[in-house]
């Protein structure tokens, strides 16, 4: 879907009549927006990175470089305020000429819930049992080596077999 909304966003600005020579300047504030843009953008130029992977979106500091990416673009991709609430109104006073697209705001995004994990499917354990069935049924299966190994089965098989 935010594929759909990039890949959307992205050809009515090259569609609008905006005259480039070769592939516009496009910006975006995040890894993995910068990894959409450059999917679409593949063949044709190649997206700059603003915050650089690994760095907090929240508070982060622009250097130099990553100020002049966002004032030479024409087209800006950013997640929104609720990410990265500086970069607003660095965007704006930087570049007041750009196409800028906060995701957040676009029509027909869907936005999920707050989670504390990386996981955003719902998760229920009622299916399959709780915790401590997982831990006990490890523990039993570790302590599998206690009574002896398989061969010792085995002789013990053949023995009682031979009376």
């Amino acid at each position: 879907m935010l594929k759909k909304i990039v890949f959307t966003a992205l050809g009515l600005v090259l569609a609008s009549g905006i005259a480039f020579a070769g592939a516009p300047k496009v910006a975006a504030d995040i890894a993995p927006i910068h990894s959409l843009v450059s999917k679409v953008m593949d063949g044709v130029g190649a997206p700059d990175l603003i915050i650089p992977a690994g760095a907090s979106p929240h508070q982060y500091q622009l250097r130099p470089s990553e100020a002049k990416s966002l004032q030479d673009a024409k087209i800006v991709f950013w997640v929104g305020e609720d990410l990265s609430p500086w970069l607003q109104k660095t965007i704006f006073n930087l570049n007041k000429d750009a196409s800028i697209t906060a995701l957040l705001e676009v029509n027909g995004i869907k936005l999920l819930d707050f989670r504390e994990s990386a996981l955003f499917e719902q998760h229920d354990h009622s299916d399959h049992g709780s915790h401590e069935s997982h831990a006990k049924k490890k523990e039993s299966h570790e302590d599998h080596h206690d009574h002896g190994s398989h061969e010792s089965h085995a002789k013990k098989k053949e023995s009682h077999e031979d009376h």
